[in-house]
């Protein structure tokens, strides 16, 4: 498999992914990108995956192809200018511009170590979980607008499903798992749908329980994203700003934090039992 451009920084993949879904929003292949540009379609292919480098000139004349309008224009071609900064991170008023590279991200992973102290993970939530989530943290969202971001939460969830599915692991602190989200039965319905989620070959799901004392999980939750020809990718996310690391020192930590949680952490099997007693509880909390 043909090599990445080690050199590719955070912020020039953000925009890359921007290029290729602005050409997607209009309709038009590579070829025909190409041809009105003068270039050819290994370019314009290059420039979306991020395999070749972005030349500030040929990215404004492709956003003046596309008609982007001149504030977010100015938004990606500022992003690319500060492209050799290691790491990226960003503050927006909005959930979705938070998931917005994070989707974009995952989209392309192999692997995914997830780890999770407070909330089950988005790619593993049922509808009526993740509503109740986002719901309760942001009271000020219409009824519309907390539909789109159910939506957009439960179409990621595809990637696990699709023929060439990611492996993903997921290890989630047995506090999160007791925590009242919702109606009742809410959360009774969540830890059936992560014992049935782990049966896939595809899917690991392992619990920290409660007791072990002190351990690295205490400090947050993060995502590590590993690529099959890209860098790797560290993701952070606080109240309202996200971010992203990608220096090796930084992977290296992350990668450390995370073998030292699956070492205070339940087998499969054992976390599968686990899950299955908590149901069980759960389930004469929610019985007439």
């Amino acid at each position: 498999m043909p090599a990445g451009n080690p050199h590719t920084s955070v912020r020039s993949r953000t925009v890359a992914a921007e290029l290729r879904a602005l050409r997607e929003q209009r309709n038009l292949s590579c070829e025909d990108v190409a041809e009105v540009l003068g270039v050819s379609a290994s370019k314009v292919s290059r420039m979306e995956t991020g395999k070749s480098g972005l030349q500030y000139e040929d990215v404004a004349a492709l956003l003046g192809f596309y008609r982007v309008p001149m504030s977010k224009r100015h938004e990606l071609l500022d992003r690319l200018k500060r492209s050799d900064e290691r790491g990226w991170w960003e503050r927006q008023a909005g959930l979705p511009q938070l998931w917005r590279a994070l989707i974009e991200f995952e989209a392309k992973a192999a692997r995914i170590h997830d780890y999770q102290s407070l909330v089950v993970p988005g790619l593993l939530q049922t509808g009526e979980y993740c509503r109740a989530l986002i719901e309760g943290l942001d009271k000020t969202l219409s009824d519309g607008e907390l539909d789109n971001l159910v939506a957009a939460r439960m179409a990621r969830q595809t990637l696990l499903t699709r023929a060439n599915a990611m492996q993903y692991l997921a290890v989630i602190s047995e506090d999160a798992l007791r925590q009242d989200i919702g109606a009742p039965g809410v959360m009774l319905r969540q830890i059936r749908h992560l014992l049935s989620a782990a049966e896939r070959p595809n899917i690991t799901v392992r619990v920290v329980p409660r007791g072990i004392g002190v351990h690295v999980g205490l400090r947050g939750p993060f995502i590590i994203l590993e690529f099959a020809d890209e860098p790797h990718l560290v993701h952070l996310e606080n109240q309202d700003t996200a971010m992203f690391l990608d220096e090796e020192p930084d992977l290296s930590a992350y990668r450390v934090a995370f073998r030292n949680i699956l070492g205070v952490s339940l087998a499969p099997a054992a976390t599968a039992e686990r899950l299955a007693m908590i149901a069980e509880e759960l389930t004469g909390r929610t019985a007439p």
